[in-house]
C-alpha cells in the first residue's frame, strides 16, 4: 500500500482530543490525499491515551470513552486503512531497532514506536505522521519521509 500515509498515535490523539497545535493536525488529515493507514497498536494506544488525559483534566470527565467510540466508528466506516498484523511486523521491527541501533549516532527506540514502524514498512508505507520527535529521528534512519502539519 504505497500511497498511504501512516499515522502515529502521538499524532492521531492530536485530532481527538484538543490540544495547542490539534487544529494543524485535523487540517493536515483533512487534506491528506492518500489513505490514512494505521495498526492495530492504535486501538491500545489511543484508548490508554485518551483515558490518561481524562484522568489528568487535560479533558472533561466522561470524554475518553465518547472520543474513542468515535475513533472506532471512523475505523467501522473504512476512514482509516488498518494494517494487518503478522510475523512480518515482527520482523520488519526488528529490522528497524538494527538500522537505528547501528546510525551515528544510535536512535534508542521504544518498544511501541518499532512496532508502529514495523507495521509501516511491512505495510511498503514511506511515509510517517508522528508528533514524537525519537519515534521522527528513527523512521528517517530507515527510509521512511516525515509529513509535518
Amino acid at each position: 500500500m504505497a500511497d498511504a500515509v501512516y499515522w502515529a498515535t502521538s499524532a492521531l490523539i492530536k485530532v481527538y482530543a484538543l490540544e495547542a497545535d490539534s487544529t494543524d493536525y485535523r487540517q493536515l488529515l483533512a487534506g491528506q490525499s492518500e489513505a490514512i493507514a494505521l495498526s492495530y497498536l492504535h486501538r491500545v494506544e489511543l484508548y490508554y491515551g485518551l483515558a490518561g488525559k481524562e484522568q489528568r483534566g487535560e479533558i472533561k470527565s466522561g470524554s475518553a470513552r465518547v472520543l474513542f467510540a468515535l475513533f472506532e466508528r471512523h475505523l467501522g466506516e473504512d476512514r482509516y486503512f488498518e494494517i494487518p498484523w503478522g510475523l512480518d511486523v515482527v520482523e520488519q521491527s526488528h529490522h528497524v531497532l538494527d538500522l537505528n541501533r547501528a546510525s551515528a549516532p544510535p536512535v534508542a527506540l521504544r518498544t511501541l514506536n518499532g512496532l508502529h514502524l514495523g507495521a509501516l514498512k511491512s505495510a511498503r508505507i514511506s511515509k510517517l505522521v508522528s508528533a514524537d520527535r525519537r519515534m521522527k529521528e528513527a523512521a528517517v534512519n530507515v527510509g521512511i519521509q516525515c509529513v509535518e502539519p
